[in-house]
């Protein structure tokens, strides 16, 4: 088989194009041809500042779907032909935390980065524990967030959102937008959505977000009182990634309310949190990070099953040559998530 195209991440802004052997699968691996690798919030924090899991040279992106091209001689459950999609992880399953069931916080896990190129391999465990036959009539393009869903999935299972309680979501980039159907498929009475871009927050509308506030024109948290009788929400999500965001959520939820910390800030960045509310308010926070293989199934039966808008995430299609212009795209946050399709001409 002939060379293929992989994009290869450098450092910091430094993304380079670059022909390289097809691998071939271990006794336990799977070789796919990649379809659709979908852009992630992930990736452009990896692309402006670097992240910690990845040490360049290295390949980048962890969310794909494909087919499968040949598979080790260990493997018995998938088989060429099949369209195949996977969790960016797994876990070792034998470290404290895992036999704690917290995976998510396993100690040794394998990852499978790397899914901007034509030809990608899924490491044994993971198609052992977290990989799926994508089924018809899901789509090469909706496949590939299982990943990021699985994380919001742990992130509700933390939760616990109860049938008419009232939630507000800061951000509304993927994260947010799936935080919002499943807080409404939880039976909340009222999500409010919050971001700085209007082209979000009308995706967010349409999602069935009961209010949206744009944070360039108004003050967030003001407007999230104001639609709750200036009581504050039962539960507030912070799905940006930002400082700000933070405290927003932290100043938005109720007495005796919870707050979910989704977005992971840089390490090392102090948090300013006012002790008497939490205390004499008796506020819950929690930081939730990844997701475990029960998540992870979770989030592929909710893509499976249709009750997850999928495809509404999806602002556009690249080819693999402007995989640096999608995630560039991406910080403007006129766009959600861009799938990067290796078989577009490259002035696709």
């Amino acid at each position: 088989m002939k060379n293929m195209r992989a994009v290869i991440y450098l450092g910091p802004k430094k993304l380079d194009m670059r022909e390289v052997p097809v691998p071939k699968p271990a006794d336990d691996e799977v070789l796919v041809k990649v379809r659709c690798a979908t852009t992630c919030g992930t990736d452009l924090k990896t692309y402006k500042r670097g992240y910690h899991h990845l040490k360049p040279p290295c390949g980048i992106g962890h969310e794909f779907s494909g087919d499968v091209v040949e598979v080790g001689r260990d493997v018995k459950h998938f088989k060429p032909g099949m369209r195949i999609t996977a969790h960016n992880s797994a876990p070792c399953g034998l470290c404290f935390f895992c036999k704690h069931g917290q995976q998510n916080l396993c100690e040794t896990p394998v990852f499978n980065y790397g899914t901007f190129r034509e030809y990608h391999i899924i490491p044994g465990p993971i198609v052992r524990i977290n990989a799926f036959e994508i089924p018809e009539p899901v789509s090469y393009k909706q496949a590939p967030l299982v990943e990021p869903l699985s994380c919001v999935v742990h992130g509700h299972r933390v939760l616990r959102i109860e049938h008419g309680e009232r939630v507000a979501i800061i951000g509304a980039g993927p994260i947010g937008l799936m935080h919002l159907q499943l807080a409404l498929l939880s039976g909340a009475v009222q999500v409010i959505s919050v971001d700085l871009s209007d082209t979000r927050l009308q995706v967010a509308q349409k999602l069935g977000a009961t209010h949206t506030i744009n944070a360039e024109r108004e003050d967030p948290v003001r407007a999230i009182r104001d639609i709750t009788n200036g009581r504050g929400v039962d539960v507030a999500i912070e799905a940006a990634g930002a400082l700000e965001a933070w405290n927003t959520a932290f100043d938005s939820v109720r007495k005796g309310g919870r707050v979910e910390f989704f977005g992971g800030l840089k390490e090392g960045t102090p948090v300013e949190l006012d002790t008497y509310r939490i205390h004499y308010g008796e506020l819950t926070l929690h930081g939730t990070f990844h997701s475990t293989p029960l998540d992870v199934q979770r989030a592929f039966d909710l893509i499976v099953s249709g009750v997850v808008d999928i495809l509404s995430l999806i602002s556009d299609e690249s080819p693999l040559e402007k995989v640096e212009e999608a995630l560039q795209r991406m910080d403007t946050r006129e766009v959600i998530k861009i799938a990067i399709k290796p078989d577009l001409p490259a002035g696709g």
